[in-house]
Parts: C-alpha cells; sequence; structure tokens
C-alpha cells in the first residue's frame, strides 16, 4: 500500500509539473500504473485524499488557463491599440508626406518662373545695353556729321564774307587790277567751300561764274559789281538760315535722341539695381525653402518607415504570443485531459470518490 501511494504522489507531481500529458489515443505510462496498483490496493483504504489532490491540481491548471486567457486577452487589448496607434501614425505621415510633396513642387515650379522671369531680365538687360550702345553711337555720329556740315556752313560764310569785303574795295579798273589775283584766290575758295554745300541745294556755279569774269576783266561795272555783291549777300543769309535751320533740327534730334537715350538708361538702371538683384534675393530664399521643406519631407519619410517597420513588427510579434498562447492553452487541456483519465483509471480499479 505504501508504494501505491508513493507513486500516485510522484504521478501527482509530475503532472503538476506539466509533464502529465496524452497524446492522441496513447495512455500515459502513470496512468498505466495507477490502473495497475488500484487492481491491488486494499479496497478498505481512503482514496479521498487522491481524489482531493487529483481536484486541486486539476482547478490549478483551470486557473492558470483561465489566467492566461484573461492575460491574452489584455495583451490582445494592448496589441490592437499599438496597431491601431501605427496605423494611425503611418497615415498622418502618409497624408503629411503628400502635402510637402505638393508644397515642394510648389516652390519648384515658382523657382522655376523666377529663374525664366531671371533669364529674361539679364536678356533684357542685354539688349537694352546694347540698344544703349548702339543709341549712343549714332547720337556721336550725328554730332559728328552736324559738326562737319555747321562747320561747312560757317567756313563758306567766312569765304563769303571774304569774297563780298574784296568786291566792295573795287572801285575802279586800278584797284581792279590789284585785287584781280585775290578775287581769282578767293572765287576759287568760293568754288571749294560751295561745293561741299551742293547737297543743300546751293547753286553757286553762277556766282563763280561771275567773280571770275570780274577778275579777266579790264574794266570794272559797276551795275554787275553791285549785283554780284548782293546775290552774295542773299546767299549768305541763306547759308545763315541754313546753318540755323541745321542748327534748330540737330538740337530737336538730340533732345529727343537724348530722351529715348535716357529712357534707355532707366530701363537698365532699373534691371541691374532693382529687378535682377531682386529675383536673385526671392530664388535664394525659395532655394532655402526647398531645402527646409525637403528635409522635413525626408523626416517624414524616416518616420513613415520607421512607424511601417514597427507595425510589422508588432504584428509579427503577436503572431509569435499568439502560437505561444494556443501552445499554452492546448498544453493545460491535455493536463486537464490526463487528470481525467488518470480519475477513470482508479473507477477502472474500483476506487471511487467517498
Amino acid at each position: 500500500m505504501k508504494v501505491f501511494i508513493t507513486l500516485t504522489l510522484l504521478y501527482l507531481t509530475i503532472a503538476n509539473q506539466g509533464i502529465l500529458s496524452t497524446v492522441g489515443d496513447q495512455v500515459h505510462p502513470f496512468q498505466s500504473v495507477i490502473v495497475a496498483l488500484s487492481e491491488v490496493a486494499s479496497k478498505d483504504f481512503n482514496f479521498q485524499e487522491l481524489f482531493v489532490a487529483l481536484d486541486e491540481l486539476a482547478e490549478s491548471f483551470k486557473e492558470r488557463k483561465v489566467e492566461e486567457n484573461a492575460f491574452y486577452e489584455q495583451e490582445y487589448q494592448q496589441y490592437q491599440a499599438d496597431v491601431q496607434y501605427y496605423q494611425n501614425q503611418i497615415t498622418d505621415f502618409k497624408n503629411k508626406i503628400a502635402q510637402l510633396e505638393v508644397d515642394v513642387k510648389d516652390l519648384t515650379d515658382e523657382r522655376a518662373r523666377l529663374q525664366q522671369l531671371l533669364t529674361e531680365a539679364k536678356q533684357d538687360l542685354y539688349d537694352a545695353t546694347k540698344l544703349f550702345n548702339a543709341k549712343e553711337a549714332q547720337i556721336n555720329s550725328d554730332k559728328s556729321i552736324f559738326t562737319r556740315q555747321f562747320n561747312e556752313y560757317a567756313d563758306t560764310i567766312a569765304v563769303l564774307d571774304q569774297a563780298i569785303a574784296l568786291l566792295k574795295e573795287v572801285k575802279d579798273e586800278t584797284s581792279l587790277l590789284q585785287k584781280s589775283d585775290n578775287i581769282k584766290e578767293i572765287s576759287s575758295k568760293m568754288h571749294t567751300h560751295l561745293k561741299q554745300l551742293s547737297s543743300k541745294r546751293v547753286f553757286y556755279q553762277p556766282l563763280v561764274k561771275a567773280l571770275t569774269q570780274i577778275a579777266q576783266n579790264n574794266y570794272v561795272d559797276q551795275e554787275n559789281l553791285n549785283k554780284v555783291i548782293n546775290y552774295m549777300n542773299q546767299l549768305r543769309q541763306s547759308l545763315i538760315d541754313g546753318q540755323t535751320s541745321l542748327q534748330n533740327q540737330f538740337d530737336a534730334q538730340s533732345k529727343l535722341q537724348q530722351d529715348i537715350l535716357s529712357e534707355i538708361q532707366a530701363k537698365i538702371t532699373g534691371i541691374r539695381d532693382v529687378l535682377i538683384p531682386l529675383l536673385q534675393t526671392e530664388i535664394e530664399t525659395k532655394d532655402g525653402e526647398i531645402k527646409a521643406l525637403n528635409a522635413i519631407l525626408n523626416d517624414a519619410r524616416l518616420n513613415l518607415s520607421e512607424a511601417e517597420d514597427n507595425l510589422t513588427a508588432t504584428q509579427n510579434r503577436w503572431i509569435e504570443r499568439t502560437a505561444s498562447h494556443n501552445s499554452l492553452i492546448q498544453q493545460y487541456d491535455n493536463e486537464l485531459l490526463a487528470i481525467k483519465d488518470a480519475e477513470n483509471a482508479l473507477k477502472k480499479g474500483g476506487i471511487f470518490r467517498q
């Protein structure tokens, strides 16, 4: 009998350690032992303590099962909260990334627009500078032409003044003879200078011819001489009027050209000193904003990746936890079944609860 009790307690100890179990329809070895012992045990022995111990052991497994299920349910609630947290993070980061990408694109497009304006401004500056130089060259050329023409008028008027003064000194044949060479010389000068003004519709040939005849004559035709002098005075006045008209035209044209030149210079100054620096500053600002947004965008992408990794890790851990939970519950069920089978083995041996 002592042997029987000892083996039974050993059986309970092993079962309490989680070793007792049945695999399919196989009978646990200690169950066979109990059956064998129950066949030789004294019918008068009180087995109530043994049944109490089996009940306590079963209750212990049931409590462990309840605790495991409760703990598993608690962990499941935390798992769902964690999954929801990471999913919310992922949604937030995706929305943030989408918005940041739109913002970066808008800034990039604006930056491209500013760059295009800067390129156009530099081209406008180049064109305006080129126009300014051409206009300035034209003004200088016009001034040079004006100066030459003005001096031609002035030189011709001076020659006419000399010729008029010379002819006024001719009073008779003697003075004519004395001034003959001078008259020929002044006639040649008049021919040279008046020829330069031929483009101004100055008809000088009759006058030169008349002076040549006067120089060649041996007598003084005072009436004809006076006519020549009068014609010279008329021509002189005509040249003065032409010179004055030339001056007026040049002044008006110069003012117009200078106004245009001032407008071009103002445009150059505005583009060079205001527009281009402003565009460059705005581009630099946009570059800074784009760089800052890209940094935030990269952080958001890293955060998204981290959140996705955390979600995957959490889900994988729960898969492992669920497998462990199911295995443990199955183990508890097996132990409870083994205890029930042990009690049945006792009953088969004729040992019943009292």
